[in-house]
């Protein structure tokens, strides 16, 4: 509790940087807004093809003050303390651990979001090439009983696969020279997909993801030429 108390201002300092980065990159990348700004509380569904995504839909949204999920699974220890200062609710895939960490941090966003906040969270991880969704994005907005807006990124870096190995050291200088390259990058904001408590959390959820994967679809058609993901319910992955 005590070291909790001593981060939280190195944290916001990282944090105020992040944001003045941001503020600064989609400045010189002129930021474009297709559709209706987005009101809080509420849960941002981004594609996530290449690596500055957040920074484009934040300076969009206006959610300055907005978190979003991240992997804690970065090997290095300096990206790792940075993904947390930037965007504060980690999850994993570690089997160890998870499904304690990744239950108390669904359970952080839902009460965070039900505070009048904003999350951003990307359906198809950090690897979009797989073509598949996942459905933390709509259980967060089915339990905070909030909207969940998709969000597509037009003229936006698309990575190639592979490329979250390089070392950091190689692969940032190189994304964001490729972003700085881009005149102008447009945030599309869809129309809300709202939860029905009238159906059941699994229905709910499974509703919520098949609506989702339909508007990603167009756009992978519309901005990258590509195909779209999917969304696989757990019943039919098992």
């Amino acid at each position: 509790m005590i070291t909790e108390i001593l981060a939280r201002p190195v944290l916001e300092l990282f944090w105020l940087l992040y944001i003045l980065f941001t503020f600064l990159i989609t400045t010189v990348v002129k930021t474009k807004r297709i559709g209706r700004r987005p009101s809080r509380p509420c849960v941002l569904a981004v594609t996530h093809v290449g690596g500055f995504e957040p920074l484009f839909v934040t300076r969009a949204s206006g959610h300055w003050r907005g978190w979003a999920l991240y992997s804690m699974d970065w090997p290095n220890p300096i990206v790792r303390f940075l993904c947390r200062a930037f965007w504060r609710f980690g999850v994993t895939q570690d089997p160890l651990r998870k499904h304690a960490v990744n239950s108390r941090t669904l359970e952080k966003a839902v009460q965070y979001l039900k505070r009048g906040g904003s999350l951003m969270v990307f359906p198809e991880g950090d690897k979009f090439w797989e073509r598949r969704l996942y459905q933390g994005a709509a259980l967060l907005a089915r339990r905070a009983g909030v909207p969940l807006i998709p969000v597509g990124l037009e003229n936006a870096l698309i990575y190639e696969p592979g490329a979250e190995n390089l070392p950091i050291w190689r692969g940032f200088p190189h994304a964001l020279w490729q972003t700085l390259k881009k005149r102008w990058i447009a945030v599309h904001f869809a129309s809300p997909i709202l939860p029905d408590p009238n159906l059941r959390e699994e229905e709910d959820v499974d509703r919520i993801m098949r609506e989702l994967e339909h508007v990603f679809r167009q756009f992978y058609k519309d901005f990258y030429n590509l195909p779209g993901p999917v969304w696989i319910s757990p019943k039919k992955a098992e």
